[in-house]
């Protein structure tokens, strides 16, 4: 009865693996964060009690990242960003020109922008986008994916964004998350 339950284990655990063998190129994996240590290490930088406009917004994309567990680092300027895809070649430089797909939206995950839903990737100068944008894509090269969370400073500011007919898009002072590929420089 022991070699037989054995043997019943040995088959299960065979079959298991030949079926967990993908047939085709799997999609990567999000990587796995630890959440202990991803909190402990973004909540170092919230403020207790916020003073100004930056502190509110830098707690909000904390929370924001930690809620999500998205490990971003920040940079000097308060860009926070996750490059989930590296991509190849040299890295992409000031007054290059680029073409990119984006999805933009608020920290609430409302959508206000998609180069996805328009079927058409951007073509521009880097210098000439918000300058989270511009800050960011200096970390990135041809073929990267990456995650943007631009505080207001670094994007619209206090004006906001208003479309061809004068709808607002963008509120001011308002936090903004892109998820964006590199395609290609031009």
């Amino acid at each position: 009865m022991k070699n037989l339950s054995a043997l019943f284990l040995g088959i299960c655990i065979a079959l298991s693996c030949q079926q967990s063998k993908p047939t085709e190129k799997a999609a990567p994996e999000k990587p796995v964060v630890n959440e202990d240590e991803l909190v402990m290490r973004l909540s170092v930088d919230l403020v207790a009690e916020p003073q100004t406009q930056w502190e509110q917004e830098r707690n909000d994309i904390i929370n924001y990242a930690i809620d999500n567990l998205l490990d971003v680092k920040a940079t000097s300027s308060g860009l926070y960003y996750q490059i989930l895809a590296p991509g190849q070649g040299d890295s992409i430089r000031w007054a290059e020109q680029v073409r990119v797909h984006y999805r933009g939206y608020f920290l609430d995950g409302k959508e206000f922008d998609s180069s996805y839903k328009r079927g058409k990737p951007i073509d521009f100068y880097v210098g000439n986008m918000i300058d989270g944008w511009n800050e960011g894509l200096k970390m990135l090269r041809p073929g990267a994916k990456a995650l943007f969370i631009v505080p207001s400073h670094l994007g619209y500011r206090d004006k906001g964004l208003n479309d061809a007919k004068g709808q607002q898009l963008v509120p001011p002072n308002t936090v903004l998350v892109f998820e964006l590929e590199v395609l290609e420089k031009l």
